[in-house]
């Protein structure tokens, strides 16, 4: 931990520079005892308006509340009830949206979680859920593991194609849903189908309405354990609403944009809060196209030419790469981009920042911080600000950022290097588990509860973030590994055209770690031409014990394959 004077010591908490970026009116920000469903409608001026679309069918915030009703009589007649848990396995989908919102009328919870089936029947035993969602293309195999592992009473089954309009599916997608039919799927008489499940309903004829409880816990889901072993994060609809209050515009006026969301799933938090949920608050028309395969992503661009696409690195790459794109095609009316999941270097921001200029995008690629724990967004981009040296953004108006010694929790000065804390009405209830909650969420003299994310950085005087490395490395010896920040470090080298690296245990001393690093050659470089160059420009703890050069970056689950290839380098398979 880099020392400081405590004399001179400012404390981003008290001063909020950030607050500068906001008008003055948007400076605060009281939360409300709204469910998220009062949230939702106290911010639609129009409840008639199209807000919704799906493969062809569209959906009014009426139809959604109609369609909601439904499902939580068809939930009643399946026997859920108040503080049970459900699970649902599902992609960003209408029936999504209509689940969480019937499970917020019962007093439901819904868990997700997208991993191993194993590790999904282990997380149904552990909450004791009794009902669960997935796709009628479930594998037989899979449907029996939680029948007869986890001890799951019924699974109700979604078709793809329910909420479509079948016409109007391109054929590139229809491709890849049939292809999830391919292998022997659920058969089990204890599935139900999800047209018998919302039939079932049809015989409750009373108010299925718990006592309303917006600290109830709402909406659960998994971490993706990039950084650590997986953990439920727990959140209410007082803390959903906590983040969806700071990115909506006040007065239910938005900018009606067209937003398209493609594959990733509201297993993640970000998806759930910060995409569905808050294009459905913010009255956005909100386009889901889950079932296109990732190579096809461009193509669902050009068909639908959003104003706004959720691209995280992994789906922008694919969008610079695509050959189908021409190289006049104008992006006028592309107005944001952007997106979490992974971080990148300059030369990255670089190329994309390009790549938007070249189409006349007006639009700049913005890499804003948050995680699961503090309700996914945690930061806006700052007006005329960019996002290189590993910028996050300014703090959302009604979220507090500073960074922290871990040890001593002391607040430190503007350019100090810590721990980033975020205290806000967003921040999760809690995580399953005792243990686990009490090393995260701490009390601090101020009086207030913060996060600790566990990711290092620092703030400047205006209040802008800057993430060096997701979680703590530290080098045997001395020294901490900021990956972001050694890969810029090396980009910088001519003849490197892409670089990351992976740093895994060190085998050899507990507790510490060492960086490999990954680099991608422009034509005719070899290694050798560059790797002094490269070792120049790294401070010592910085070394790499080894540079592997590979063709492109490989990701895995929506992130650069570090994990795995971290893995592999323990296991002695590279």
């Amino acid at each position: 931990m880099e020392k400081h004077n405590p004399k001179v010591l400012k404390k981003a908490s008290v001063e909020k520079p950030w607050l500068q970026f906001y008008p003055e009116a948007m400076q605060s920000f009281v939360p409300t005892d709204d469910t998220l469903t009062e949230f939702i409608l106290k911010n639609n001026i129009e409840c008639d308006k199209e807000i919704l679309e799906y493969y062809g069918k569209k959906f009014t915030l009426n139809q959604i509340l109609e369609e909601t009703d439904r499902v939580a009589k068809a939930m009643t007649a399946l026997n859920i009830k108040e503080n049970d848990n459900i699970f649902v396995f599902l992609r960003a989908v209408p029936e999504f949206v209509l689940i969480l919102l019937a499970a917020e009328k019962l007093g439901v919870s819904v868990i997700c979680i997208d991993g191993l089936p194993e590790d999904q029947a282990n997380a149904i035993i552990k909450a004791n859920a009794k009902v669960a969602f997935a796709y009628d293309f479930l594998p037989a195999s899979e449907e029996a593991l939680y029948y007869e592992k986890a001890g799951l009473e019924n699974i109700v089954l979604v078709s793809p194609y329910t909420f479509t309009v079948k016409d109007e599916i391109p054929d590139y997608v229809d491709k890849s849903i049939k292809s999830f039919y391919d292998n022997a799927v659920a058969c089990d008489d204890r599935s139900i189908a999800w047209t018998d499940f919302i039939e079932k309903g049809n015989s409750v004829t009373y108010d299925v309405s718990a006592p309303k409880n917006p600290d109830r816990p709402l909406y659960c889901s998994y971490t993706s354990g990039s950084t650590g072993p997986s953990k439920q994060v727990i959140h209410s609809a007082r803390t959903i609403n906590g983040l969806l209050g700071q990115l909506v515009i006040p007065g239910g006026i938005g900018f009606n944009l067209r937003v398209l969301h493609t594959l990733l799933p509201p297993a993640l938090v970000a998806i759930a809060t910060s995409i569905i949920l808050y294009n459905i608050a913010s009255s956005n028309y909100l386009i889901l196209s889950p079932f296109c395969e990732a190579e096809d992503i461009d193509l669902e661009f050009l068909r639908y030419k959003p104003n706004q696409m959720i691209a995280i690195p992994m789906m922008a790459d694919i969008l610079m790469n695509s050959k189908r794109i021409s190289e006049d095609y104008p992006m006028n009316d592309l107005y944001v981009i952007g997106g979490g999941a992974d971080s990148v270097h300059n030369k990255w921001l670089d190329k994309i920042q390009a790549f938007l200029k070249k189409h006349g995008s007006p639009a700049v690629f913005s890499m804003c911080y948050g995680l699961s724990e503090v309700g996914s967004t945690a930061t806006n981009p700052r007006p005329n600000g960019d996002f290189k040296n590993c910028g996050g953004g300014v703090p959302m108006r009604g979220t507090n950022i500073s960074i922290f010694d871990p040890d001593t929790l002391e607040e430190l000065d503007y350019g100090q290097v810590g721990e980033v804390c975020v205290h806000g009405p967003a921040n999760m209830v809690r995580y399953d588990s005792p243990e686990d909650t009490a090393k995260t969420m701490k009390l601090h003299s101020d009086g207030k509860v913060w996060v600790h994310t566990g990711d290092f950085g620092c703030m400047n005087s205006l209040g802008e973030l800057f993430v060096y490395s997701r979680g703590l490395n530290k080098r045997f010896g001395g020294g901490n590994l900021y990956t972001t920040v050694m890969e810029n470090k090396v980009v910088e080298v001519e003849g490197i055209a892409d670089c990351f690296f992976v740093i895994p245990a060190d085998k050899e001393h507990e507790g510490y770690f060492v960086p490999y690093l990954y680099v991608v050659l422009d034509k005719g470089v070899k290694l050798e031409d560059v790797e002094g160059i490269i070792r120049s420009k790294l401070d010592e703890h910085e070394q790499p014990k080894e540079i592997f050069v590979v063709e492109k970056r490989e990701y895995f689950h929506f992130k650069t394959n570090r994990r795995i290839l971290a893995a592999k380098i323990l296991n002695g398979e590279h």
